[in-house]
Parts: structure tokens; C-alpha cells; sequence
């Protein structure tokens, strides 16, 4: 751990810098992304219309934009729309991320 200030090095458990005396930001907890639980979320940003597409490439850990690909391939045939809209609905959102 660095001071964010002037550099030197700090003991983990150090509240303030030993050279500047500047404050040491608290480690905030850690929350697991939503993947790490194994629930499929639909992610409040990076998303186009509803958030089905980056649900599944958050969750799978792929590339957003081949799954928005694939999912258009599949929607021109008809069904696949279908399909999304059901997704838009069974999905739940992700929850509000709250200010630390």
C-alpha cells in the first residue's frame, strides 16, 4: 500500500502517511461483482435498450458487442424477438449501487 499523497511506501494497518501525514483512505469492502453469484442481472449502465444482451456477456465474462451481434442475427429471424422480450421481463435489474 502507497500514500496516494507522496508515494511512500505504508504499513497496512498505518491510518495516516509516516512521511506527508496525510489521511490513508479505508479500504472499503469489496462486494463481488454480479457474476461472481451466479445470478443473471441486467447492469444499470453499458446497456442499449433493455440490458439483456450486457447481462449475459457480464455474466459469462464475453465481449458485449459479438453478443449484441448474435442477438440481432437472431432476432431477424423472428423468433429471437420474441425470445428478448421474455428475457427483458424473467431478468431482474441490478440494484442501485450505493455511494460509499
Amino acid at each position: 500500500m502507497f500514500c496516494s499523497r507522496c508515494g511512500s511506501k505504508l504499513e497496512p494497518t498505518s491510518r495516516f502517511c509516516s512521511s506527508c501525514g496525510a489521511p490513508v483512505a479505508m479500504e472499503s469492502p469489496s462486494y463481488p461483482p454480479p457474476f461472481a453469484t451466479g445470478q443473471l442481472l441486467r447492469p444499470r449502465n453499458n446497456r442499449m435498450i433493455a440490458g439483456v444482451c450486457a447481462a449475459f456477456a457480464q455474466r459469462y465474462q464475453w465481449d458485449v458487442t459479438i453478443v449484441r451481434i448474435i442477438t440481432a442475427l437472431i432476432c431477424l429471424s423472428g423468433a429471437g424477438a420474441l425470445a428478448y422480450l421474455i428475457a427483458w421481463i424473467i431478468i431482474p435489474e441490478e440494484p442501485y449501487a450505493l455511494p460509499t
